[in-house]
């Protein structure tokens, strides 16, 4: 990976996502440190920074924006995209995921890892958040976490778990599942300038002890660790709580002590309005996943009311098992066009508006609010999008060509604290080739195995 340096963007077409949402046509960005320092107008008279520059990125033809944030993935899943379509989830994970996680051998876990976190760089998402569930292996988190690490991705891993009411093949005893948070916590938060970070995922709204959601929230608020859980996803996860909590989803959340502002809800489709007003009362936040539930038929989650109360409602792909892919690029089409076509209001949701959900609230679900802007001061995560194609151009709006024209093959060069990440489509230090050979190797090896 390279090492920190002060670098020159110029002649690009900055959409900064400042509060006035100011674009700079023909702008400059400086960073060093891992820090933006100067944004601006292109001039004549640049020598001076061009001087100290150790690195000068001609942007021409580019749109310069914020890195996206992929607020909630399953990065194993890239083994098990395209394994099992046309499926509700229920039967989608009994039948084919769980199987398939169970049989994944030790060194899957690193090449799956190393996949998806190529393959979000590759599409505009600077970080990930990867709600990281299979434990056959104690140690298969630190390969992940690796991955994260090598490849350079701002990486938060949610270490997420079960020891109730789920299927066996993946539970753990509560000790198990304990003292994993502690090793992870001290080993990897906070670790690489702030780069890789640890958060706690209970696994959904019954798979879990009280006694283990309780300890583990404790836990989280202790440590400054965000707290993350699959919410309300189906109409089924809804009725299971009710049968056994005689409470719905988020209102079980609260007679526990578990939603607060570090309690991020993944989904959150069927909520009534008193979950509603409950999430926005506790600070809590949602994770709009919309390609996901569309793929799996899941709902519609209800954005524009919960944008409209105050919550803050953030985007992500899902797993590549239930998406098929990581394309933040992807994402940022489908949550607007979703909701305007299923509100009949085309002003219901902007360019923008899912922009911002992308980057500033996808910022503020890492915990890190000085990130997702392109303002001085801010942490250096960052994109460039090639516009000079036929799909793209001409350009009017910038925001618009992002996200309605655009497309995660459109991402040129991605940097990250700082660093540049991927240039001209390339990760640094990663062979791709050689990567996707070995991957689809083993991936096809697991499939022989459990048919």
């Amino acid at each position: 990976m390279q090492e920190k340096k002060s670098i020159l963007i110029e002649n690009a077409w900055i959409l900064t996502l400042d509060p006035d949402n100011t674009v700079i046509e023909d702008g400059y960005l400086y960073m060093e440190n891992g820090r933006i320092t100067e944004v601006g107008k292109t001039r004549e008279n640049m020598g001076e920074i061009k001087q100290k520059a150790s690195q000068i990125i001609d942007a021409e033809g580019m749109i310069l924006m914020p890195g996206m944030v992929n607020a909630h993935s399953h990065l194993f899943q890239t083994f098990t995209r395209g394994f099992a379509d046309d499926k509700l989830l229920y039967p989608w994970l009994k039948e084919e995921i769980w199987p398939f996680a169970a049989n994944m051998e030790h060194g899957d876990f690193a090449l799956s890892g190393l996949l998806g976190c190529v393959e979000n760089l590759k599409n505009g998402a600077t970080a990930v958040i990867d709600q990281h569930y299979v434990h056959t292996f104690q140690d298969s988190s630190d390969l992940i976490l690796e991955a994260m690490k090598d490849t350079g991705i701002r990486g938060t891993l949610c270490r997420t778990f079960s020891n109730y009411n789920y299927t066996p093949l993946l539970q753990e005893e509560d000790e198990t599942i304990y003292s994993s948070l502690v090793r992870l916590t001290e080993k990897y938060h906070n670790s690489e300038n702030g780069r890789l970070q640890l958060s706690v995922g209970p696994i959904n709204p019954w798979g879990c002890t009280v006694g283990l959601y309780q300890r583990t929230y404790d836990y989280a608020k202790a440590n400054g660790l965000m707290y993350q859980i699959h919410t309300a996803e189906t109409e089924d996860v809804v009725e299971k709580c009710i049968e056994m909590y005689g409470k719905r989803n988020v209102n079980f959340f609260d007679s526990m002590g578990i939603l607060g502002e570090n309690t991020q809800l993944a989904h959150a489709i069927w909520l009534d309005d008193e979950e509603l007003e409950l999430t926005r009362a506790a600070k809590a936040s949602v994770v709009h996943c919309p390609v996901a539930n569309m793929y799996l038929a899941d709902g519609i989650a209800r954005v524009p009311e919960m944008r409209k109360m105050g919550i803050s409602v953030c985007l992500g792909t899902d797993g590549p098992g239930s998406n098929n892919a990581q394309d933040m690029m992807e994402v940022l089409k489908t949550a607007v066009i979703l909701h305007k076509v299923n509100t009949l209001d085309p002003m219901i949701l902007s360019a923008e508006d899912v922009l911002k959900m992308a980057c500033v609230e996808g910022a503020k679900a890492l915990g890190q609010e000085d990130l997702g802007r392109l303002q001085p001061g801010y942490i250096a995560d960052m994109i460039l999008v090639d516009w000079k194609k036929p799909h793209i151009a001409p350009v009017h709006k910038p925001a618009s060509a992002v996200v309605f024209c655009a497309n995660g093959n459109d991402v040129d060069t991605s940097i990250v604290d700082g660093k540049v990440v991927m240039r001209n489509r390339k990760v640094v230090g990663v062979d791709e080739k050689a990567l996707i050979e070995e991957c689809q190797l083993r991936a096809r090896a697991i499939k022989r195995k459990i048919s």
